[in-house]
């Protein structure tokens, strides 16, 4: 089916990026033979609109990327019969969301002070963007709190709602989340940075982010576990307690 041809209110709600299809379309020629892979993708593509229906409209936000191809990543999960273990098609995930960190990293180091306080500024803007519309569409990502410890390099902000979290709590399917979540972890490696999430918005009242460079002596104060559902959580070492 011709993406254009799906049942989805275009008032209210956006289709998924070229990317995330083809990035769906590339796990079910994994999996399946060419018919069958061609077949489940239309059968995803039917979900995603069925998804929609119930969804808050949120087509008029900035960053509709980071709401609606998720949607797609959920559909797909839904409707393969065989569930591959999320692991394996993490790297798959994190490439259509998060490639982008890879060229980045070539430039960027967060250990550094100029480039730190460039990706304060771009963090802040991030975050005034939230802020601002929230006040539009209530369903978007809400911010918490945002500071910025310009001597020590530390980016601190939370989100208090965040919609990936809220549709998958919605329709049961939280053990699918961490296939996103995780790929925050792997952006700022790139970036030579640590991300400490010590909680996401499903595992507590806020998704927490504290940025800072890899050579930071807070990054070593933690360590990154994954829970029983894969998700990647920063713990506080023993030996800094």
């Amino acid at each position: 089916m011709k993406d254009k041809n799906l049942p989805i209110d275009r008032s209210k709600h956006v289709i998924y990026t070229k990317k995330a299809k083809e990035c769906v379309q590339e796990l079910l020629r994994r999996y399946y033979d060419e018919k069958t892979a061609a077949e489940l993708w239309e059968k995803t593509q039917l979900k995603y609109a069925e998804f929609l229906e119930d969804e808050p409209a949120l087509s008029g936000v900035k960053m509709t990327v980071s709401i609606y191809d998720p949607i797609l990543i959920f559909a797909w999960y839904a409707i393969v019969p065989d569930k591959p273990p999320l692991e394996e098609i993490q790297q798959d995930v994190y490439d259509c969301f998060m490639s982008g960190f890879d060229k980045l990293g070539k430039v960027f180091d967060l250990n550094r002070k100029f480039d730190n306080r460039l990706a304060n500024r771009v963090f802040k803007k991030t975050s005034d963007l939230r802020e601002k519309e929230i006040k539009e569409f209530p369903a978007s990502f809400r911010m918490g709190s945002y500071s910025y410890d310009k001597e020590e390099g530390v980016v601190r902000y939370c989100f208090t709602q965040c919609p990936n979290a809220e549709f998958a709590k919605r329709h049961h399917m939280e053990s699918v989340l961490p296939v996103m979540c995780n790929c925050d972890h792997f952006a700022m490696q790139k970036l030579h940075a640590t991300l400490i999430r010590e909680g996401t918005c499903v595992t507590s009242d806020s998704c927490d982010y504290c940025i800072v460079g890899d050579k930071s002596p807070l990054a070593a104060e933690y360590e990154l576990v994954k829970n029983e559902d894969g998700l990647l959580l920063s713990v506080r070492n023993l030996r800094h307690e």
